[in-house]
């Protein structure tokens, strides 16, 4: 019986150490800026892409003409992330659990926690574009970014 309780105990340190709480899995997701968001793009895990670039062929799609400057203007980068399982797997995993209908999946994050996810661009797009201007916005919108020539 003392073996067993110390092997189950021995189990739970042993996972207990390896796994991250949801706070630590945000900390890599979240806008280092309050006036901002993150918008990552999420593949299918099943694929196995070695690489984004790899990832955008497949898509063959950049999701950043599908979204408005008013749109892009709230982003953290002024674009979408892929966010990648061989970047930072247990993160993907987290994302994971949000089960996905479709993919690509977008989430979006603002400084402290997820705030949107759906597999419509369009969804997205409405997500952002309606999102209420803050200072850092505002500076970026009178700065006339032209992302589409990035």
């Amino acid at each position: 019986m003392r073996l067993i309780i110390t092997v189950l105990f021995l189990l739970l340190v042993i996972t207990g150490c390896d796994s991250k709480s949801e706070k630590e899995l945000l900390e890599n997701l979240v806008s280092k800026d309050p006036d901002f968001y993150m918008l990552y793009a999420v593949p299918e895990i099943d694929k196995e892409f070695i690489d984004v670039q790899e990832v955008q062929d497949y898509y063959n799609l950049d999701f950043n003409k599908l979204l408005s400057n008013d749109s892009l203007d709230t982003l953290y980068f002024g674009t979408y992330l892929w966010l990648m399982p061989v970047d930072n797997y247990k993160t993907y995993k987290y994302i994971e659990t949000l089960e996905f209908d479709d993919y690509p999946a977008f989430v979006i994050f603002d400084s402290e926690q997820l705030v949107f996810s759906s597999s419509n661009i369009e969804e997205v797009e409405h997500f952002l574009s309606t999102r209420e201007e803050t200072n850092g916005i505002k500076l970026r919108k009178e700065q006339e970014i032209d992302y589409y020539s990035q």
